[in-house]
């Protein structure tokens, strides 16, 4: 008997794995529309909103469906009677395996229960998976089919979300660039010795923090200009609106230092140059003589009073050394000088700093610009006709300036052929600077002296000061002229014979120059220019300085 239930129970085991998979295909086919209406509404929603890698995340409602069956057909397992019931059923057996199981597991060991086991056992020999249809639900399935195609059309078709997708890849990639040139800087400052460690860890600090939130932002435009603007904003608070000014102002004392030892100095020197310069000069006060005391004390008073705004704590070390050599003071003087050296040697430790903020800040700056203008194809294509349409447009202005050159140029040649005549009963203020002669000779209005002969040879200190560089504006004037028959001017022995008044705008160089680097520097400290332009500002100015100027 237990030969007949065993060769059964092997007969059934294939049957009930064929159950299982019969069961799971139909489970499917019921369960199917949950995943695919989930794909479906995932790349719905990639339609109204910005989603990375949007065919992953759609299929994942598929890929959770697949995973819930597999773990079905794992989980689920179906006992021999289970199977012998449902084979019974199945192929209309009338119950005979099942009722062999039943015997068997009853301990029924008569002989008409070993003739019905042997029975069944013969029966389920001609059984075979093969005869256990697969069955699936028709109806639903084709439901489901309908959010799978949709689905599908939504993946394939084009997503008007994808231009903005390219944008954030585009701005992710520009602030990983961004990220890599700040933490290139951050490396510069940390090996740079001029700084002072304070303004070194700050400016870590603050350059470090900003490369995380720039690396962790994931292609929001919006958000990253905020950090940039943010970073920018407390830079801009560390910097000292004085330092174009006092930098200026301590090159001009470091050549004026080489101007007293006899050398020529340079356009740009350096401040250690000046550092060593005050040191010498402290060593040196025992060796000089009366004479050579008070124009040093003379030269130290004038430029105390060059650094009083911009650096008054050199300043104080200067005039105090100046008023100990006025007194006969020997040693005070000394000192001053050495604090004098030790103030300029601090003053270049915080001008380097305020070096370091510069550059930062210019780095933080263009980084911003890079990444305002990225993924913003269409606005530089917009850009671009615009510059086109500038570009004609300074030509054309560049033809009228052309035009108005060359008829001015015809009126002077008009007006030095005549020097006596005048075609209008007056002339305005503004022209009253422009000298005529009947001479060939060239001479630059702001250099007359230094180019040529005549007027500009007598008086070599003046130059053309057409405007106030304080920007005030003043009311033109009209001042009539009179005229004599025939359109003449009338002339008399002993006046000029040039139009208007004597030139109020030729005004000494030396008078004048102080006031225009102070405008210039002004107009550095209102507005942020980059490190490597202010460079060329002060070179300029430092050409154009009195002792300096070829």
């Amino acid at each position: 008997m237990s030969n007949s239930y065993e060769q059964l129970r092997q007969q059934l085991q294939p049957l009930g794995l064929r159950l299982r998979y019969r069961d799971t295909l139909l489970l499917a086919s019921r369960t199917l529309w949950s995943g695919t209406i989930g794909f479906a509404l995932v790349l719905l929603a990639g339609r109204f909103i910005p989603i990375h890698n949007l065919w992953l995340l759609a299929v994942i409602p598929l890929i959770l469906w697949a995973l819930a069956m597999i773990g079905y057909l794992l989980a689920r397992q179906l006992s021999l009677q289970q199977v012998a019931r449902r084979m019974d059923s199945q192929m209309e057996l009338r119950e005979r395996l099942s009722t062999a199981i039943e015997l068997h597991d009853q301990a029924n060991h008569d002989l008409l229960s070993q003739l019905q086991q042997e029975e069944a056992a013969t029966v389920a020999q001609r059984l075979h998976p093969g005869q256990i249809p697969f069955e699936v639900d028709r109806q639903r399935l084709r439901v489901s089919m309908v959010p799978l195609a949709l689905g599908l059309a939504l993946l394939w078709l084009p997503n008007p979300q994808n231009t903005i997708l390219a944008e954030q890849r585009q701005v992710q990639q520009t602030l990983a660039q961004v990220a890599d040139q700040l933490e290139q800087l951050a490396e510069q400052i940390a090996q740079n010795q001029e700084l002072t460690a304070e303004e070194r860890a700050l400016l870590e600090q603050q350059l470090a923090e900003l490369q995380e939130r720039l690396r962790q932002n994931a292609g929001n435009r919006e958000e990253a200009l905020a950090d940039l603007s943010a970073t920018e904003a407390r830079l801009q608070q560390q910097l000292d609106p004085q330092t174009d000014a006092r930098q200026a102002a301590l090159e001009q004392m470091a050549r004026n230092l080489e101007s007293l030892s006899g050398r020529r100095p340079a356009a740009r020197p350096d401040l250690n140059q000046a550092r060593q310069q005050l040191e010498r000069l402290a060593q040196e006060l025992d060796t000089m003589n009366e004479a050579e005391r008070e124009a040093l004390a003379e030269q130290l008073a004038q430029q105390a009073g060059q650094l009083a705004a911009s650096d008054p704590r050199t300043a104080q070390s200067l005039s105090q050394a100046a008023q100990a050599l006025r007194n006969g003071d020997i040693e005070q003087a000394a000192a001053q000088l050495q604090q004098a050296a030790q103030d300029v040697r601090n003053a270049q430790s915080q001008l380097a700093d305020q070096r370091a903020v510069q550059e930062s800040l210019a780095q933080i700056q263009e980084g911003r610009q890079h990444v305002a203008r990225s993924g913003q194809q269409s606005q530089s294509g917009q850009s671009g006709q615009q510059s086109q349409s500038g570009q004609s447009g300074q030509q054309s202005q560049s033809g009228q300036s052309g035009q108005q050159s060359q008829s001015g140029q015809s009126g002077h040649q008009g007006q030095s052929g005549q020097s006596g005549q005048t075609g209008s009963g007056g002339s305005q203020a503004d022209h009253l600077g422009q000298g005529q002669s009947g001479t060939s000779a060239q001479v630059d209005p702001n250099r007359p002296g230094r180019n040529g002969s005549g007027a500009g040879r007598e008086r070599s200190d003046l130059v053309y000061q057409p405007y106030n560089p304080s920007t005030q504006t003043g009311e033109r004037d009209f001042i009539q002229g009179q005229q004599g028959e025939g359109g003449q001017t009338q002339q008399r022995e002993g006046e000029q014979a040039l139009p208007g008044a004597v030139n109020p705008s030729l005004v000494p160089y030396e008078q004048i120059f102080p006031e225009y680097a102070r405008s210039a520097s002004e107009a550095l400290d209102r507005g942020y220019i980059p490190p490597h332009l202010k460079e060329y500002v002060r070179d300029y100015f430092s050409q154009l300085e009195p002792g300096n100027a070829p």
